[in-house]
């Protein structure tokens, strides 16, 4: 089983000192990996049987294979600049670069299917059906998908609100959550340092906390009460969020089928309204759009 889900999953079997090995490489992560496990067990302050048996609670044969796997999560934590760099080695014309970007968005779609936790996904959907009040966090391109998230979550009748810099004060907007709010954060390598500190926030407040991220060890998973992890690699200047989008498409659908009757009466009631108000154009369903038409050409027919 791939070590994102593990770590979720075996969380609750982690002894402390197992815990504060796993915490020590959350929060140093590009050294730790790179460390022996007797310097790893004398940074953290433990045994290094201590490491030896966290990699083996992960389901590895010893501490070298998980090493060689958290090397392996190095590799998308690139700059911009280098994964251009990259890209730019590889591209010959246009068609590979649609080719390949649409080949690296159905692996991290498949990757991220065969890993993520069907327990830890169940417990995302419990808290928003359960939450009082909803907030999610995501910044830069990021933000796409917690719009979409807190946006079809009122379509739901949920209070939800997305989190924006800029649009009145983040943390008066956050001022007096409690053990009833939800606050869910979204981001990736590299992590957005308002992200991190709004979940750590909310933590101390006593809400419930949720990340989608990379994996357990990035740091948003701190003060997470569940991460659910994306891939979302792509040998490009831009991060891929496809990945992450399906995720949110498929956490909104699974909350909707909670109480099917008052999701149709929600839902019901906007399409009302919508319809109103004219929201969308349907062309020649109405005759008031028929002025839509593409009419003939006035002059003389050319020959």
């Amino acid at each position: 089983m791939p070590i994102p889900t593990l770590i979720a999953d075996k969380q609750i079997q982690m002894t402390s000192s197992q815990s504060r090995a796993a915490q020590y490489i959350t929060d140093h992560y590009d050294e730790a990996i790179f460390m022996t496990a007797s310097k790893l067990a004398r940074q953290v302050g433990v045994s290094e049987a201590t490491i030896v048996r966290l990699a083996q609670v992960l389901g590895f044969d010893g501490y070298p294979a998980m090493q060689r796997m958290l090397r392996e999560k190095l590799q998308e934590r690139l700059t911009t600049v280098t994964r251009l760099e990259k890209s730019v080695q590889n591209v010959r014309n246009d068609g590979d670069v649609l080719t390949k970007v649409m080949q690296e968005d159905i692996r991290n779609l498949s990757q991220t299917l065969q890993e993520i936790s069907l327990d830890t996904f169940h417990k995302a959907v419990i808290d928003m059906k359960s939450a009082k009040m909803i907030y999610v966090v995501g910044m830069r391109g990021a933000h796409a998908p917690a719009l979409v998230l807190s946006l079809y979550l009122r379509f739901l009748r949920k209070q939800a609100t997305a989190v924006i810099p800029g649009y009145g004060d983040v943390w008066n907007t956050l001022h007096g959550m409690g053990s009833e709010d939800l606050v869910i954060g979204i981001s990736f390598p590299r992590y957005t340092k308002l992200t991190i500190d709004v979940l750590e926030y909310a933590h101390e407040q006593g809400a419930r906390v949720g990340a989608i991220t990379d994996s357990p060890f990035s740091p948003l998973a701190r003060n997470a009460d569940w991460v659910l992890s994306v891939h979302s690699r792509l040998d490009s200047f831009i991060e891929s969020f496809t990945a992450a989008m399906s995720l949110v498409n498929a956490l909104l659908t699974a909350l909707s089928v909670q109480d099917p009757e008052e999701t149709m009466k929600a839902l019901k009631e906007r399409e009302a309204l919508w319809q109103q108000k004219e929201i969308y154009v349907i062309p020649y369903a109405d005759p008031r759009n028929r002025n839509n038409e593409r009419r003939p050409r006035r002059g003389k027919p050319r020959l």
